[in-house]
């Protein structure tokens, strides 16, 4: 693919087969039962130039990607589990369709913005310095401590120099947040898959190589059975200078 690493040339230490393994298995059962279990488009999406190389990093069902295309920018979305891949490749053929049905004449086949990847993002399969922005919107939140660490490196290296960061995950006030805890503010759910609360200083810390332009919780109420309960996002931008 382009701008893909060869053998051992990107200098990250690859992650354990069977943990590769059980994470996309995991991921995969998941969209299998619930497909786009998390509809809609992701708002607020930040501006960015025509023409930037922009990675999304884990997909998912396509809800971010949904909102990405057709903004001029040359977008890659990696994750890890191949049956995200196959729904985020429907959005895209979908929303592709829909914009030159011929309500848009200056529009184009959408599907060209977008190259979709099955990889592990704790190994990314691309130079250093490839991407102008990445994008990892609820994605470290489903990693342990450490590897999500990794993840934060291989984010790092793949940005260019003077490009950007952008992070999204839930806070540790979310009303989601508790169950079975396997470490500090992180939650295992019984398909095995994990979520974790970030704080703010916890999020810089992570990206602390770049510099932080931004870092804000953003709060909403949800009702649920009666009572106002909180959702709670912690929503960062870094540059790599």
């Amino acid at each position: 693919m382009p701008g893909a690493c060869r053998e051992n040339s990107c200098g990250s230490e690859r992650p354990a087969e069977h943990n590769t393994q059980n994470l996309r298995d995991s991921w995969d059962l998941f969209y299998r039962r619930r497909g786009r279990s998390w509809g809609g488009i992701t708002r607020e999406i930040p501006e960015l130039p025509r023409g930037s190389r922009v990675l999304e990093l884990g997909c998912g069902s396509g809800k971010t990607i949904r909102g990405m295309v057709g903004r001029g920018w040359s977008i890659v979305a990696v994750d890890i589990s191949p049956r995200a891949i196959m729904l985020t490749r429907s959005i895209v053929e979908v929303t592709s369709a829909q914009r030159s049905d011929g309500r848009d004449p200056c529009s184009k086949d959408l599907t060209w913005d977008v190259e979709l990847v099955a990889a592990d993002g704790r190994l990314l399969p691309f130079r250093d310095e490839t991407f102008d922005a990445v994008f990892a919107f609820h994605v470290l939140g489903h990693l342990v401590g450490p590897e999500r660490s990794v993840m934060a490196g291989e984010i790092i290296r793949v940005t260019r120099r003077d490009g950007l960061v952008f992070f999204r995950g839930f806070a540790f006030d979310d009303l989601r947040a508790g169950g079975d805890e396997i470490e500090e503010r992180t939650f295992i759910r019984g398909d095995g898959t994990i979520t974790h609360y970030f704080t703010e200083d916890e999020v810089i810390n992570i990206f602390r190589q770049l510099s932080s332009t931004s870092v804000n919780t953003v709060r909403w109420s949800m009702r649920v059975g009666g009572l106002d309960l909180i959702r709670s996002e912690i929503r960062a931008a870094f540059r790599k200078e």
